[in-house]
C-alpha cells in the first residue's frame, strides 16, 4: 500500500513539474466549502498566468487524475 501511495505521489509531482516546463501554475490548496457550495479544482488565468488548483483535502488518486486530464486538455488546445 505505502509502494502504490508513493507511486501515486510521484505521479503527482512529475504531472506538476510538466505543467510548469508548458508555463502553468500549480497550486494545491485547501478549497474553501460551505452549505450548498461545492469548491472543485479548477484552472484560472491570473494576471496572464494559467494556473490550476487542486483541492489538496481530495483523494491524491482523484488530484492525479484531474492534473493529467487539465494538462491533456491545454496540449489539445495549443496544438
Amino acid at each position: 500500500m505505502a509502494q502504490s501511495k508513493n507511486r501515486i505521489e510521484s505521479r503527482l509531482q512529475e504531472l506538476i513539474n510538466n505543467a510548469k516546463r508548458m508555463n502553468i501554475e500549480v497550486r494545491t490548496e485547501k478549497l474553501l466549502r460551505e452549505v450548498g457550495y461545492r469548491a472543485r479544482s479548477g484552472r484560472c488565468r491570473v494576471n496572464g498566468q494559467d494556473v490550476i488548483l487542486i483541492d489538496r483535502d481530495a483523494p491524491i488518486g482523484e488530484q492525479v487524475d484531474f492534473l493529467a486530464a487539465e494538462l491533456e486538455e491545454h496540449k489539445a488546445r495549443i496544438g
